[in-house]
């Protein structure tokens, strides 16, 4: 969109066919660092999911990847999903869409679907971490962004602001 501002498709692993599970928007720590606090608490940060080798570009040259991920550091994140991931079985997106942040520390991804994901991308997330620790300096995580830090816990929620009462016959 701009040199401080991406959108990305965000697809359900291994849904067949592929289903949209929603969008993230990616700013960079410069555009991120102009924001009001109130805005920022709604981004998470990618410098944990850059350093720790769990955001990953299956395929991708080590050159191309070592550049991407060098600029992806510094970047926030806003994620929105219309398709759960734990809704695997719904043949519909069905439900209140979610907001949801990133990993952003140790622990948060079980390492069993860590073991799952490199077998299927065939990838080694211990060798992707020592590896960007070579070649990548992360920043500090600005103020305001992995809101969840600070006790927030940010959902979106279904309410009825008109006068209508009843959604199935309007009135």
């Amino acid at each position: 969109m701009s040199s401080d501002f991406i959108q990305c498709a965000i697809y359900v692993p291994e849904s067949n066919p592929a289903r949209l599970a929603g969008i993230e928007y990616i700013v960079t720590g410069d555009a991120f660092s102009k924001f009001p606090m109130e805005e920022r608490a709604l981004w998470h940060s990618h410098q944990y999911e850059v350093t720790s080798g769990y955001l990953i570009e299956p395929g991708m040259p080590d050159g191309v990847d070592d550049a991407v991920m060098k600029i992806l550091v510094n970047s926030y994140g806003k994620t929105v999903h219309t398709w759960r991931y734990d809704e695997k079985n719904n043949s519909l997106p069905l439900g209140i869409p979610e907001l949801v942040s990133g990993y952003t520390g140790s622990g948060q991804l079980p390492e069993d679907f860590v073991a799952s994901r490199d077998a299927f991308f065939n990838v080694n997330t211990t060798l992707i971490r020592e590896e960007r620790q070579k070649v990548i300096k992360a920043p500090p995580v600005q103020d305001g962004a992995d809101s969840w830090k600070y006790g927030y816990v940010l959902t979106l929620e279904l309410k009825n602001t008109s006068t209508t009462t009843n959604f199935t016959s309007g009135k």
